[in-house]
């Protein structure tokens, strides 16, 4: 069985933040340039690399005009240059060739020259990503002690062609209730431990390859509120107990008012094992879920300040001359499905 690969992969690559702010309200205003890139060891680049300019709060410009697409973009090992070429259709996205696969605990350089402007960065990709399933555990509810199930994760391959199981794929039941949909300390459906020691931040992304599946809503269920028992995305885990908004929030919805949540979900840890609950999923089905070892990089940029929560202040950035964020990962996954409880 294979997936397709650059429309599931590209989600699941570090997609950050794309912006200006003002670092001190008083300081003048300098036009920069910003660049955002990641690299996964082992993998071709799989998320566009961004090139695109900053402009002031006053500037009237529409924002699709920021991007710069005649940057010369280079990224070497000290040994080889590789030119990360622009994406036809794509402004300001650029991309190294398909078939050149980062390498593991290597350094990298990144160049970018722009209008006889030069913007440097460097990263080193992390060494590996250790990932296994906790054997032989309990959790504890009420005095009863529930054993959480040991799955497997070594059970899925990649390559520039797309995704491919490798091993049996274990599957585990979503339960609800007090011991299991109460709070991220509920009963994990399983856990994972990962080599904490080497790593100051590892990313969690689950990525519901099922989310998409239209069906007959059940009986009892109207998903998109419209009186009527139609069409809907009927692998989404659907919840409208208080407990479960006040966790999860309220659900999108698309055009046709059919809710959905975030898909990827993604989650930042800095700790060892990882209780695997109700919280990490979404949706029912084949679950793709990656743990993915962060460089020193990404672990200063998030001592920064990347989600605005202070206008005046900058994430910490590692481009010299510029904005932005060159960064990489080590990426560890497996595939795990995921049923409805029986009810």
């Amino acid at each position: 069985m294979n997936f397709k690969t650059y429309k599931k992969l590209i989600v699941i690559s570090l997609l950050i933040f794309i912006g200006c702010d003002i670092q001190d309200v008083d300081s003048p205003y300098i036009e920069k340039i910003t660049v955002f890139a990641n690299i996964q060891a082992n993998l071709p680049m799989l998320d566009t690399l961004f090139v695109s300019r900053t402009s002031a709060i006053d500037e009237d410009i529409d924002a699709e005009q920021l991007w710069i697409s005649n940057a010369i973009v280079k990224i070497s090992d000290g040994k080889q240059i590789e030119t990360a070429f622009p994406v036809t259709g794509r402004p300001g996205r650029y991309l190294t060739r398909k078939d050149y696969f980062y390498r593991s605990g290597t350094k990298y350089n990144l160049t970018v020259e722009i209008d006889g402007k030069t913007l440097t960065a460097e990263t080193t990709t992390p060494e590996k990503m250790v990932i296994e399933s906790v054997k032989d555990d309990v959790y504890m509810c009420n005095d009863e002690s529930i054993p959480i199930p040991y799955i497997n994760t070594n059970n899925v391959s990649f390559s520039e062609n797309g995704i491919s199981p490798t091993g049996r794929i274990d599957t585990v039941s979503y339960r609800s209730g007090e011991c299991f949909t109460a709070s991220f300390a509920s009963y994990p459906f399983f856990e994972i431990d990962f080599n904490v020691e080497d790593y100051s931040t590892v990313r969690i992304l689950n990525l519901a390859l099922d989310a998409d599946k239209l069906g007959i809503e059940p009986e009892d269920m109207d998903y998109n509120s419209n009186g009527i028992r139609d069409s809907s995305f009927v692998n989404l885990i659907y919840d409208t107990t208080l407990v479960y908004k006040l966790w999860k929030g309220e659900y999108y919805r698309d055009k046709n008012n059919n809710p959905y949540r975030q898909n990827p979900w993604v989650w930042t840890v800095e700790t060892a094992p990882v209780n695997m609950s109700w919280l990490f999923f979404n949706y029912y089905g084949l679950q793709l879920i990656i743990f993915q070892a962060t460089d020193n990089n990404y672990y200063q940029y998030l001592k920064g300040d990347p989600l605005n929560q202070n206008i005046y202040s900058l994430p910490n950035s590692n481009i010299e001359g510029g904005y932005g964020l060159f960064s990489s990962t080590y990426a560890s996954y497996f595939l795990v499905y995921l049923k409805p409880e029986e009810k």
